[in-house]
């Protein structure tokens, strides 16, 4: 999984009449509970079954400190799970954590069978950072029914810095006429790994799926 990452991206300014303010919240670096379960629940999982008119389906839910708890290999964190989609529903799934303004979830996700025991998990290598997203992809195979997403915690305490850039343009009249004017600017946006967060799944849904 890669910390730093350097990118160009857009900015722009709409003057809005009223305006919607974002939360922020900061990174959650510590976690403890003596109430963990030690095997996930999967009666109450989430479906990740696509949307029949939709291409890529899109789902955002919140990962809290205050929800359920698993404890694997003597490591406690906040945990959820997903049924996967049935098979020839979904060509692909992207399952990971939504980057949030100050934050973004250190994500753990691990494939699990009918029976909720584990069938494949991904190294932090497979762990990329995508438009709005640090996911893993993967095409859910025929054993495969649930998808746990927990927390990693060793990159705690890091975090994921980007170089945003910008340009802006001003219109000067003069007794001649207008020219432009553009100036460039740029700015570093730091997200910290976080125990807490945004977990968001797209999945691609399959072109012969009914």
């Amino acid at each position: 999984m890669r910390t730093k990452l350097f990118g160009l991206a857009g900015l722009s300014v709409l003057l809005a009449g009223c305006a919607t303010t974002v939360p922020t919240y900061p990174a959650t670096l510590a976690f403890e509970r003596a109430d963990c379960a030690t095997v996930p629940e999967t009666v109450t999982a989430v479906s990740l079954t696509p949307d029949k008119d939709k291409k890529i389906w899109m789902l955002d839910s919140q990962l809290s400190a205050s929800g359920p708890c698993l404890d694997r290999n003597g490591v406690s964190a906040p945990y959820m799970v997903f049924s996967l989609p049935e098979e020839g529903k979904a060509k692909m799934v992207e399952l990971g954590a939504g980057l949030e303004l100050a934050r973004v979830l250190s994500p753990r996700v691990v494939l699990l069978d009918a029976q909720g025991a584990e069938t494949r998990s991904f190294s932090r290598e497979q762990y990329m950072f995508r438009p709005g997203l640090l996911s893993v992809q993967f095409v859910p195979q025929a054993n495969e029914r649930y998808a746990l997403v927990t927390v990693d915690p060793e990159p705690i305490g890091q975090s994921h810095d980007t170089i945003v850039a910008g340009t802006s343009t001003a219109t000067i009249y003069t007794g001649f006429g207008a020219s432009n004017w553009r100036s460039g600017h740029e700015a570093m946006m730091s997200r910290g790994f976080s125990y807490e967060g945004m977990v968001r799944a797209l999945v691609y849904r399959a072109d012969d799926a009914r």
